[in-house]
């Protein structure tokens, strides 16, 4: 069973400060605290968020360590005009499919001093998950479903966000009930809220459960893209 407690509140001030220090001299500085305070605790939420999200969407991935359901906190800045080499906020994803994680529909999270996100999405569709994604959001007989979805989430605050075409694909018909969604190239929805009192206790995971049982219907239909191409495993999944 998992301990997680919440965060400190030293945890939300030590992500303030580096907005204003995001150098290595000062991470090495603080670097037993994130240790301590961050990346061990996160192990904890992972458990404890990933035993609550098993019983929503079984056969979830859940991997407590860095690179697997705990963002990795140093960025990638080789291909980014921002050269900082921390991230100032805390991520975590439970996704589900053999493929590479960032490939696969997943819940995910998201901690700042000022607000949380909670959501479900990918990314980038592959070019299989595209095609298969735009398939079902076409088709005559699941295409009032996943609308309905959509608009329940959108009533209830999610907010929605990914790239789009600026155009149709070609062969899809700008009449279609769901060409918003058939232009997306990558779709994450979310509840972006201030942060709550709660970070720091243990209802922490009871108060993200209430948002993504609310996105669980969007996850299902995600996950059934999956099955619509043949692709099952990708030989590459290095959790990264």
């Amino acid at each position: 069973m998992s301990v997680f407690k919440g965060f400190s509140h030293d945890v939300i001030k030590f992500l303030e400060e580096i907005k204003y220090n995001n150098n290595k001299l000062w991470f090495d500085q603080h670097y037993d605290f994130y240790q301590r305070e961050i990346l061990e605790v996160s192990r904890d939420l992972v458990e404890a968020m990933g035993e609550s999200l098993a019983e929503l969407a079984p056969g979830i991935n859940i991997i407590p360590k860095v690179n697997g359901s705990i963002y990795r906190f140093s960025r990638d800045a080789r291909f980014s005009k921002d050269k900082t080499p921390y991230k100032t906020h805390l991520s975590y994803l439970f996704w589900q499919g053999t493929l590479k994680r960032t490939r696969c529909p997943g819940f995910y999270l998201s901690i700042r001093p000022e607000y949380i996100q909670i959501g479900v999405g990918i990314n980038h569709f592959t070019a299989e998950y595209q095609t298969a994604w735009r398939e079902q959001c076409a088709h005559p007989d699941k295409d009032k479903d996943i609308r309905l979805i959509i608009e329940k989430l959108s009533k209830a605050g999610a907010i929605f966000n990914g790239e789009q075409l600026k155009r149709m694909p070609k062969g899809y018909s700008t009449e279609l009930l769901n060409q918003d969604l058939i232009r997306y190239k990558g779709l994450k929805c979310y509840f972006q809220l201030p942060l709550p009192e709660q970070v720091y206790a243990n209802e922490f995971v009871a108060y993200c459960l209430y948002y993504q049982r609310q996105l669980i219907p969007l996850f299902e239909w995600m996950v059934m893209i999956l099955s619509q191409f043949s692709i099952e495993n990708d030989s590459n999944n290095n959790f990264k």
